[in-house]
């Protein structure tokens, strides 16, 4: 079993607030959960992936009886963590401004967006699939973050995580035409496939990272992980490349 890795948005926790993007490395998992699955709902023996949480958390500084969780379903629905436990449904967006709370998403290929204000001491983690992303959750996150604790946009500090690249998110024209018709700005980042007539591969990283600048983040506040979940086997479980059953990776931040 490979030891336990993990990324970090250097920017984000230099300013306070620690956080970590999980790999399939490091854990106790098995078979096509191996190793280090934290999908809670996916067939995993429930003792492994306790025991995953714990290593990932005891490593990375967090408390593992601090994480919130939601039952994301690929809205822009958010809620804000006040107390836990948490039992919030058909939600992808948490923000918060306590202490010791962890927001924890899961992905394998969507995109785990993260934001943290060092003035407002204010955070927020986001599950954004291809459908979060069209409906512009990157914006609507801040927007949140403007309404329930003051932030200046111009304050925020975001993470785009792991998830996968325009090379391997081919999508058919309905797709496409989705992001046209709800992103103004969408064409520039939707690509005919040169390989398949009819189909066209999207930017998600791009297009959360146009959509972050619009709603007043600047841009050198705003960093892109750049490794795609598809591509990189060994590092990543990848929904479009595996199907189920699999393993999950999560986002998690705290103040």
């Amino acid at each position: 079993m490979a030891g336990l890795q993990t990324f970090v948005f250097e920017h984000i926790l230099e300013a306070g607030a620690k956080n970590c993007v999980s790999t399939r490395l490091g854990g106790v998992s098995a078979g096509v959960y191996e190793a280090m699955n934290l999908g809670r709902n996916l067939g995993d023996d429930p003792a492994n992936v306790q025991c995953n949480y714990e290593i990932l958390c005891n490593a990375m500084g967090f408390d593992v009886e601090q994480l919130a969780f939601s039952h994301q379903t690929h809205t822009t629905n958010i809620r804000a963590v006040d107390a836990l436990p948490t039992n919030f449904m058909d939600v992808d967006g948490l923000v918060a401004d306590k202490a010791g709370i962890v927001l924890t998403t899961y992905f394998a290929d969507c995109v785990p967006l993260f934001f943290y204000d060092p003035v407002k001491r204010a955070i927020g983690n986001a599950h954004a699939g291809w459908r979060g992303c069209a409906d512009d959750m990157a914006g609507k996150m801040v927007a949140k973050m403007v309404q329930l604790y003051g932030c200046r946009p111009a304050n925020i500090l975001a993470g785009i995580g792991p998830s996968i690249s325009a090379k391997f998110f081919e999508v058919d024209k309905d797709v496409a035409d989705k992001f046209k018709f709800s992103l103004p700005f969408a064409d520039k980042f939707v690509y005919n496939s040169g390989d398949v007539y009819g189909k066209y591969h999207i930017d998600l990283w791009q297009i959360c990272r146009e959509s972050l600048i619009l709603a007043g983040l600047h841009p050198e506040n705003v960093e892109i992980a750049g490794l795609c979940t598809y591509e990189n086997r060994d590092l990543f479980f990848s929904h479009r490349r595996d199907g189920l059953p699999r393993g999950s990776m999560v986002g998690m931040i705290s103040l």
